[in-house]
């Protein structure tokens, strides 16, 4: 099923002209959007809804992929310093060792305006994920 916030979050990307696609699943239906960051890799940011509310969880899954275990101490550095700078996003290491980026919107966001939150987190993320690339780079390769 493609939820409420789903199609007018599309609605609001095909308005901005942002390249973006709607995938359903399921329990959940989404719309994707991509990147390439200057010098880094091409991120896909997703915007799920899993129920008709605006509600929406932004994800940003394998920023950083794979990362060694003996790379741990200092991605977590990484992701601290990241996460005290940037209110908006919260950058966290999963059980697969992989970087994400996340965030959720509020639960009382209205129709009018869940697209337009939804362009400009995805404009936040983007430049947010260029800043912080090569921190994690640096703590991956120095």
């Amino acid at each position: 099923m493609i939820y409420k916030a789903t199609k007018l979050i599309k609605q609001e990307m095909d308005k901005q002209e942002l390249n973006s696609s709607i995938n359903e699943y399921e329990k959940s239906s989404n719309v994707q959007a991509g990147y390439n960051i200057q010098n880094g890799p091409y991120i896909q940011v997703d915007f799920i809804s899993s129920d008709d509310d605006n509600d929406v969880a932004v994800r940003v899954f394998g920023f950083i992929n794979n990362v060694a275990e003996d790379k741990e101490e200092k991605i977590l550095k990484v992701i601290n310093e990241c996460n005290a700078e940037y209110r908006y996003l919260k950058f966290v290491l999963d059980e697969d060792r992989d970087v994400n980026i996340e965030y959720d919107f509020p639960v009382k966001l209205d129709d009018a305006t869940v697209g337009v939150v939804a362009y400009e987190l995805f404009v936040r993320c983007v430049r947010i994920a260029e800043k912080c690339y090569p921190m994690f780079m640096k703590a991956i390769w120095g």
